[in-house]
């Protein structure tokens, strides 16, 4: 499928398959990987984390294809101080951003090793995401309402299979822990 017929959904999936061809390391995070564990909810773009070697961005734009153009400029994301790239895709101008794995901060190191590959219903295909607590923890970071909107709904839906000793640790770190007690007074039924 080509062209502006494209939904954001199926422009994220192609992305999703070009990294897997070109054997880049990645996970999808940003609201689809909340989707994943939550109430699904539309997005803007398509956030992945990438650790990319010498020559396979210009391969995966190579493999992605002429309907999709990357910003020659690598920008600096301020809250976490990641690099990241941004590439559109032009038909329907949806933006796929690519941020560098940040080897300075100890919860990104450690949720990109915990990534696990999961069949995505929405996606209908498998791909690399964060596991549920760092989901979690990433976005009570940012603290963004949609963000913390996303943190209620993955709680909800959830909370019952997270690993609460391992989500507490990271929030008490970030100093994220009282926020992480006012957003779980939302939650319609609160998780054992």
């Amino acid at each position: 499928m080509s062209g502006c017929w494209m939904s954001s959904v199926e422009v994220t999936g192609a992305v999703v398959d070009a990294l897997d061809a070109c054997q880049i390391d990645y996970m999808l995070v940003g609201a689809f990987s909340s989707n994943a564990y939550g109430i699904a909810r539309s997005t803007h773009d398509a956030d992945f984390v990438v650790v990319v070697q010498k020559g396979q961005l210009r391969e995966l734009m190579n493999q992605l294809g002429p309907e999709y153009s990357l910003n020659p400029q690598m920008q600096m994301e301020g809250f976490t101080g990641s690099i990241r790239n941004v590439i559109t895709h032009t038909p329907t101008e949806f933006k796929i951003e690519l941020f560098r794995l940040n080897s300075n901060d100890d919860h990104h190191r450690e949720r990109f090793r915990r990534r696990h590959r999961q069949l995505l219903e929405e996606l209908q295909r498998e791909a690399w995401i964060p596991a549920v607590e760092d989901v979690v923890i990433q976005k009570l970071r940012w603290k963004r309402r949609k963000d913390l909107d996303d943190v209620v709904n993955v709680l909800t839906v959830s909370g019952p299979i997270i690993d609460w000793d391992y989500l507490r640790s990271w929030t008490i770190k970030h100093g994220t822990n009282e926020l992480l007690d006012e957003l779980l007074t939302e939650v319609p039924e609160l998780p054992n």
